[in-house]
């Protein structure tokens, strides 16, 4: 009879799920720890490319066609950057992006190029898909950024990188 009843038993805790706990324990745990670990409190720098670029930006001044750039008051435009792709975004006080675009990039020495892939404004169309080419270093915690986009406009760019706070 006891036989019978843990056979039971066992059928019932398989159909409805029950005795998995265990099994989901250990994925809940995988999962947090990978989490965990794949969070970074400070930039690093990719070791295999020399890529110390990876992290989060946020522009502090600029030049387009020669002339100073400055920013409507109370906009932000911060740049992210991972080991393949970027992504950049002006947002106001309250949260709303008004530019954005994004696509990947490749590091040769000091020439950066970046191909926006996806993005919004009213003048994302002239730069989709068209590889941007930039000359760029890194000191400290400055980013400078120089170059000639794809529309014939040259750029300068001065980001700063953001750290947690």
């Amino acid at each position: 009879m006891a036989t019978i009843a843990t056979r039971q038993a066992s059928k019932a805790k398989a159909l409805t799920g029950r005795g998995q706990t265990p099994w989901c324990l250990v994925m809940i745990i995988a999962l947090a720890v990978t989490a965990g670990t794949a969070r970074s409190t400070e930039p690093k720098e990719d070791a295999k490319s020399g890529n110390n670029l990876v992290g989060t930006w946020k522009l502090v001044s600029a030049k387009y066609g020669g002339e100073e750039f400055k920013s409507e008051e109370g906009v932000t435009t911060v740049k992210h950057v991972t080991t393949t792709q970027f992504m950049w975004a002006s947002y106001s006080k309250d949260g709303t992006v008004t530019r954005t675009a994004g696509g990947d990039y490749t590091l040769k020495g000091e020439v950066y190029e970046e191909t926006p892939r996806y993005g919004i404004s009213g003048d994302f169309d002239l730069i989709k898909g068209k590889v941007q080419t930039f000359k760029w270093k890194v000191e400290g915690t400055k980013w400078y950024h120089s170059g000639k986009l794809s529309n014939g406009l040259t750029i300068e760019e001065v980001w700063e990188r953001v750290e947690k706070k």
